[in-house]
């Protein structure tokens, strides 16, 4: 049984932790194995993210304190919090294939930033390339134009040196 004190600094805690994170997924982890919740951890500990496990009521008063607006009586099951303070999306991949491989755990829903998401959107999250590729995909996009002026401008004074190369040969 926990005391006023002790759920106190679980507050605490948990509020700390909602104010640094850049994503939260809840889920539920009932029927998961010590083990598997251990190497769950670990896992998430790699991506720049931590596992904590809480009562309902301590992690409403938690995301109220910190200022977060999220219903926590949509959650059912045993709950579980995965804080992303990294890559958003490193955590929920993590979750997706944890969930994929173990039948009794579920993703609930999550918070990504201050924005609420469903379980939906935090597999759509999980989904979504990594944080290089999309950088690479964008530097590409970018890239694009100034190669086609690039080429273009390069025609033009092709197409210039070819009259110019024209002329002297009539000219001789």
């Amino acid at each position: 049984m926990l005391t006023k004190a002790k759920k106190a600094d679980v507050v605490a805690g948990l509020m700390d932790q909602f104010s640094r994170q850049k994503v939260a997924i809840f889920s539920d982890f009932h029927g998961v194995s010590v083990a598997k919740a251990t190497r769950l951890r670990r896992t998430l500990k790699k991506e720049n993210a931590e596992y904590k496990v809480a009562k309902k009521t301590l992690l409403a008063r938690a995301l109220s304190a910190a200022g977060i607006t999220f219903d926590t009586t949509q959650l059912k099951g045993e709950i579980g919090v995965a804080f992303g303070y990294g890559d958003q999306a490193a955590p929920a991949k993590v979750l997706a294939k944890f969930s994929r491989e173990n039948e009794t755990f579920r993703i609930l829903g999550g918070l990504l930033g201050s924005l609420v998401m469903s379980g939906k959107d935090v597999i759509a999250l999980a989904q979504l390339p990594s944080r290089e590729v999309l950088l690479a995909q964008v530097a590409a996009a970018l890239s694009g134009p100034m190669r086609g002026l690039a080429g273009a401008l390069q025609g033009n004074i092709r197409k210039l040196a070819f009259i110019l190369g024209q002329i002297r040969d009539k000219k001789q």
